[in-house]
């Protein structure tokens, strides 16, 4: 997978990580340990975004001075 359609693939995913948050928080008896659960997720796949990031704008360098 080219290092772009990862970062989309990533950031839907955490997107879609936040609403499942948002709607779990909103729930009358929502379950903290599926909300920590998701949130741990959520700040991993933040970190993976990063480093995804960083990589792009490696890249985008090393072509500016090929």
């Amino acid at each position: 997978m080219l290092a772009r359609e990862r970062l989309e693939a990533l950031q839907r995913k955490h997107g879609m990580l936040s609403m499942l948050i948002e709607r779990e928080e909103n729930l009358p008896s929502s379950n903290e340990s599926y909300v920590r659960q998701l949130k741990r997720q959520k700040l991993m796949i933040k970190d993976i975004l990063s480093g995804v990031r960083t990589d792009l704008l490696e890249e985008a360098r090393s072509r500016g001075r090929a």
